[in-house]
C-alpha cells in the first residue's frame, strides 16, 4: 500500500520503534511451550522471558491473569499509542471497544440483573459514568443504556448484544474514516463482514426468521452479504456457505470454513491475523505501527485462552485448537 511522504515523516519515529519491538512479539515456539507446560507455574516461567513477565509475576488465579493482561494493554496504550504521536482518531479506535464492553456489562447488570465482571479502565470514558442514568456518557451511549428502562419485561440477551455490536461497529467505522488511514478503514470493513457472516451462520443454525436476521446484521460492510438475510435460517449449511463465498466479500474464506461456527471462528481469526501481517510488512507509514498494536492486542487474547483456559481445566488439545488461528 502506498503512503505519502508526509506519512513517512509523521510515522518515521514510531516505525523505527516498531521494528525493534516486533522482535519481542510472542513466537510460535512460545505458544507451543505454553500449551505443553504441565501447570500454570511453568506457563508463568515461560512468560517471564517475555514482555508479559513483569505483569504476571505475582499472578496465581484467573482474576489475577485478567488484571495483569489488562495492565499490559494499559501500558501499551499509554506508553506507545500516545507516545507515538498517532492521530486522536487512531487512539480512540483502539480504546473505544472497552467503552462498549463496559456498556454491555452495565446493560446486562441494569436490565437483566446478571452478575457481571468489573468495568474496564482501558476505554476513553471513566467507568463510573456507566452507573445511574449515564449523564456522563455521550448521547448515543446514554440512550442505549436507558433504552429498556421503561420496558414491561427485560429484552432477550441477544437483543442487548446486537444493539451494542451495532453501536460499536458504527463508532469504529467513524473513527477509521476520521483517521484517513486506508488500512484502518479496510480492516474495519473486514471485521464487519466477518461479524455479519457469523450472524448469518448462527441464524441459519437456529432457523431464525428473516426479519430477526435482518435486525441483527451490521451496516458498513459488503452490501452483498446483507442480501442473504431473507434466506439465512432456511437453508442447508452447505448451501448458505456457497452463497457466502459467491459474494466474494472475504477473499480466502472457503466453503469448508463455513460449515460450523467453530471452524468459522478459527478461519476468521486467521484472516484477521493475515491482514495484520500484511500491514506489518509495509516499509513505512502508519501500517506497521497499527499492525504492531493490533498484534499486541491479539497476543493478549491468545494468552487469555492459554492461561485462563489451563487454570479453568481446559485440556492441552482444546487450547491448541483455539490458538490455531494466531500461532
Amino acid at each position: 500500500m502506498l503512503t505519502s511522504t508526509r506519512d513517512d515523516i509523521r510515522y518515521g519515529f514510531a516505525v523505527g520503534r516498531v521494528r525493534v519491538l516486533q522482535a519481542r512479539l510472542l513466537s510460535r515456539s512460545v505458544y507451543e511451550r505454553l500449551i505443553d507446560a504441565p501447570d500454570f507455574a511453568e506457563q508463568r516461567r515461560v512468560l517471564s522471558e517475555t514482555a508479559f513477565g513483569r505483569y504476571l509475576e505475582h499472578a496465581d488465579t484467573s482474576e489475577d491473569v485478567e488484571r495483569a493482561l489488562d495492565a499490559s494493554l494499559g501500558d501499551l496504550y499509554d506508553e506507545f499509542l500516545l507516545g507515538a504521536g498517532l492521530p486522536e482518531a487512531v487512539v480512540r479506535y483502539f480504546r473505544l471497544p472497552y467503552d462498549y464492553r463496559n456498556l454491555r456489562t452495565a446493560l446486562k447488570t441494569r436490565v437483566l440483573g446478571m452478575t457481571a465482571p468489573g468495568l474496564s479502565a482501558l476505554g476513553t470514558i471513566e467507568p463510573a459514568a456507566f452507573a445511574g442514568s449515564g449523564e456522563g456518557l455521550p448521547d448515543e451511549m446514554a440512550s442505549l443504556l436507558t433504552r429498556w428502562d421503561e420496558a414491561e419485561q427485560a429484552p432477550p440477551l441477544a437483543d442487548i448484544e446486537t444493539a451494542v455490536d451495532h453501536a460499536l461497529f458504527a463508532a469504529l467505522a467513524g473513527e477509521a474514516k476520521r483517521s484517513r488511514i486506508p488500512f484502518l478503514r479496510e480492516l474495519t470493513t473486514l471485521r464487519i463482514d466477518l461479524a455479519v457472516i457469523r450472524v448469518l451462520l448462527r441464524a441459519n443454525g437456529k432457523r431464525l426468521a428473516p426479519a430477526a436476521v435482518l435486525d441483527s446484521l451490521i451496516d458498513g460492510g459488503t452490501s452483498a452479504l446483507l442480501t442473504l438475510a431473507p434466506v439465512a435460517g432456511r437453508m442447508d449449511a452447505e448451501e448458505l456457505a456457497g452463497l457466502i463465498v459467491d459474494t466474494r466479500a472475504v477473499p480466502g474464506l472457503g466453503e469448508a470454513d463455513l460449515t460450523s461456527l467453530e471452524r468459522y471462528d478459527l478461519a476468521a481469526a486467521a484472516l484477521d491475523a493475515a491482514r495484520m501481517a500484511s500491514a506489518r510488512r509495509a516499509p513505512s507509514g502508519p501500517e506497521p505501527v497499527l499492525a504492531y498494536v493490533l498484534g499486541r492486542e491479539a497476543e493478549v487474547v491468545a494468552l487469555r485462552v492459554a492461561l485462563v483456559g489451563r487454570l479453568s481445566g481446559l485440556d492441552r488439545e482444546a487450547v491448541r485448537e483455539r490458538l490455531r488461528g494466531v500461532m
